[in-house]
């Protein structure tokens, strides 16, 4: 399985291998140390709001151990998946930095093990640790190239080619090998798949329907979607623009 996570434990004196794209990776040993020590330790259940969109509050969370999805819903009640996160990562940290209203939800995939660090301890950490506010600058810049990136997609792409890459880069940073193909390994539906990609449930089940006729995914009626050969999802996602 590609992610890996923390677990406080006495008897493993060897360091934990964060995932190489995760905050806690780019971190040396003492900056990430101190990090770790930091806030409260909080495990929460499977399908559990942790954060909740327009909330005031303005602690963050750095995840130690499990999964959670990122989800934004508009004034009519419409939700769009916007980001999957992992061990090593903060999630709710723009609140904690700007003291403003959530701009979106986060919901547990599983069982979910995290540091529950205040807005001034947060603060007061960046302002002695410059390094890693400059790392945190550039996992922000990461996620808007991004969202560009999807935008232009939108454009010159059709919806298939767009879930086909999304979905290969998902199975690429958090996917686990399984007999027959790969995993992502944690609940998605195919709607909040396809949403990451910009398209609506119609538009995403006629999506999935032609990667399952070009024999690049199988989809059972459980939530997993299988991928039988990656090299083959990333060459769909990768023909030239029609």
């Amino acid at each position: 399985m590609v992610l890996m996570s923390w677990s406080p434990s006495t008897t493993q004196p060897e360091q934990p291998v964060w995932p190489h794209d995760s905050l806690l990776s780019r971190l040396r040993d003492q900056a990430r140390d101190e990090l770790l020590a930091m806030g409260t330790v909080v495990r929460y259940a499977p399908n559990r709001d942790v954060i909740v969109q327009d909330a005031r509050d303005t602690h963050a969370l750095l995840l130690l151990d499990g999964v959670v999805k990122v989800q934004t819903t508009d004034e009519t009640g419409d939700t769009a998946l916007l980001a999957i996160k992992a061990a090593g990562d903060f999630v709710g940290e723009m609140a904690a930095l700007d003291r403003k209203p959530r701009s979106a939800s986060v919901i547990t995939c599983g069982e979910v093990t995290a540091r529950m660090i205040s807005s001034s301890e947060l603060m007061g950490f960046l302002h002695r640790r410059n390094e890693v506010f400059v790392e945190m600058i550039g996992m922000v810049n990461e996620r808007l190239r991004w969202a560009i990136e999807r935008r232009r997609d939108f454009l010159a792409r059709a919806a298939d080619e767009r879930l086909a890459k999304v979905l290969a880069e998902l199975v690429r940073t958090h996917g686990r090998e399984e007999p027959g193909g790969w995993t992502l390994g944690f609940p998605l539906t195919k709607v909040e798949l396809a949403s990451i990609a910009g398209m609506k449930p119609r538009t995403a089940e006629k999506a999935f329907s032609d990667l399952r006729k070009a024999g690049v995914v199988v989809s059972h009626l459980r939530r997993d979607v299988l991928v039988p050969d990656l090299d083959a999802l990333r060459a769909y996602a990768q023909r030239p623009p029609r």
